[in-house]
This record gives structure tokens, sequence and C-alpha cells, in this order.
């Protein structure tokens, strides 16, 4: 039964998983390092199991200890979103947020709210996770993230989340001077990766009149698809806000085709029984404002 065991054990057996060596876990936990050997045996006697490999690199997890660390590390993470929620609510001051986001979303969309919020608490800060929307979706469920931002679709199975649509963005081919009468069909492409939500709308869209496009380079972020076009690379597809001064100033060019480009539609994710206040701050007055 779990109230057999010391709970201190598992938190050793924790800071040993993630140091990889008694050494470096007893530096952490300011005990001697015989004593951590003699508590990890201590949990491995308890639990009937070996939780640890032990070679002259170090330590590395067997399959039960894998099994374990993944079970412990929810369980803190879930420690350390109560005592988040705690410490911060009642100081907007100061504490941190956490957002999950692509990288391209981050870059046009959430810098600007966060400039605005740190102009009024400069000692908040702020962490952006990039992912995929998997990726963040299961860090929003064991409380590694405060809140998602993402685009549709967005599918989820837990029912403690909830899903709030914000914004729609238009979206655009940007292309240098000596490529701006070539058609569609005929242009040399610089896209985000596959995976993304962007992309996949896209190519939905396209698929319907039997195009497919020649993409020579895939990158994460808007700001790679927008220097790669500059550098001649080729045609990029991004979300128009995101190159509104390159196109006033003449510097890239808006690819005009006859074809429906799909809108970029961003949406809120969070679990309301773990946001903190200062989250819940933010997202009232910076991101749904």
């Amino acid at each position: 039964m779990l109230n057999d065991i010391n709970l201190n054990l598992y938190k050793i057996f924790y800071v040993c998983a993630k140091s990889n060596s008694f050494k470096e876990a007893s530096e952490k936990l300011f005990v001697t390092q015989p004593a951590i050997s003699m508590q990890i045996k201590s949990l491995e006697d308890a639990l009937g199991t070996k939780l640890f490999y032990r070679s002259n690199t170090g330590l590395s997890l067997t399959n039960e200890g894998k099994q374990l660390y993944n079970y412990i590390e929810k369980s803190y993470n879930y420690l350390a979103a109560g005592e988040k929620v705690i410490k911060q609510n009642s100081n907007m001051d100061f504490g941190s947020i956490v957002i999950g986001a692509p990288a391209h979303i981050a870059s046009f969309y959430l810098l600007e709210y966060i400039k605005k919020y740190r102009k009024k608490h400069p000692n908040v800060f702020f962490r952006i996770i990039n992912g995929t929307t998997n990726e963040l979706l299961k860090g929003l469920e064991d409380h590694s993230i405060d809140f998602v931002i993402d685009s549709s679709p967005i599918n989820i199975t837990n029912q403690d989340m909830t899903i709030l649509p914000l914004v729609q963005f238009d979206t655009c081919f940007i292309t240098t001077e000596q490529n701006k009468e070539k058609n569609i069909e005929n242009q040399k492409y610089v896209m985000p990766y596959k995976r993304s939500a962007i992309r996949k709308n896209l190519e939905k869209e396209l698929a319907q009149y039997n195009i497919k496009l020649d993409v020579v380079l895939e990158v994460e972020t808007t700001d790679l698809i927008i220097s790669s076009v500059k550098n001649g690379i080729g045609t990029g597809y991004v979300v128009k806000k995101s190159v509104k001064k390159e196109l006033e100033n003449k510097e890239l060019i808006e690819l005009k085709t006859k074809y429906t480009l799909p809108k970029l539609e961003l949406n809120l994710v969070y679990i309301e029984d773990y946001l903190t206040n200062i989250s819940k701050y933010f997202i009232k007055n910076y991101i749904k404002k």
C-alpha cells in the first residue's frame, strides 16, 4: 500500500531518474551518495523490483523503473500545478505563465500580447512551449502547460478541456518580384512542416483542384519562411498579418490566385480548474480582449 512506503523515497527516485547519477542526485538533495543508494535499495525492496541499472557511465531505468517514473512525473506535475495556483492566486505582478503554441503562431500572434502585459507587469516570467497539437494537449493534461493556443482543427478526448475560438486570419502566398507572374502550379515552395494545421488545411483545399505543390524546403517558423523567400529559395505560404510590413514596402509580393485560401482559425484550449489567476487575467485582458 502507498502508506507503507515513505513518500520521500519516490522524490529521491524521481531526482535520481532525472539526473542519471546518484552523485548528481546527492548534490541536488544535499544527501550523501551512500545514503541515496541505500534509499533507492529500500524502495526497490519495498516494491519487489529493480528500478535502475548501474554502470560506470551512470544510471538507466529498467522497464519497471520507466513505468514508475511516468507515474511519478505526472504526480509531480500535478503537485507543481497546485502549488503554482495557490502561490499566484492573489498577485498579478509576480509569477509565471507557460503557453503551448506552435512556433509560427507564437511569432506573429502571442509576442505582441506578452510585450503589452510585461510593460505593466515586468516581473512576470513567460515561457512558450512549441510542439504538435497532440504534444501541447498532453502538456496541458500533465499541467506542464497553463493553456494552449493552436489552430483548427483540434480534437480533444479529455472532457475537462475547454476549446474557445479566438480569431481568424487570412493566409497568402508570398514571393519575390521575379516570380510574381508565375501561377501557383509553376512555383517552388517553402512551406511549414507537413504536420502543421496551416499546411494540412491548404493541401486539403488545393486537392479539390488536383493541385499538388512542389515543396523544396520545410521549416517550422514563419520567420524562416519569410527569410527563405527573400533569399530566393521559393514561394512561401504564411499568415498575411505576419508579412504586413514586407507587403507594404514591396519587399515581398503577394502571389494572387483564383483559388480560395483557407483562413487560419486560432483557438484557446484550457482546463478551468488548473488555470492560475494570473493566467486567467492574461487571457481575459489580453488574449480575449
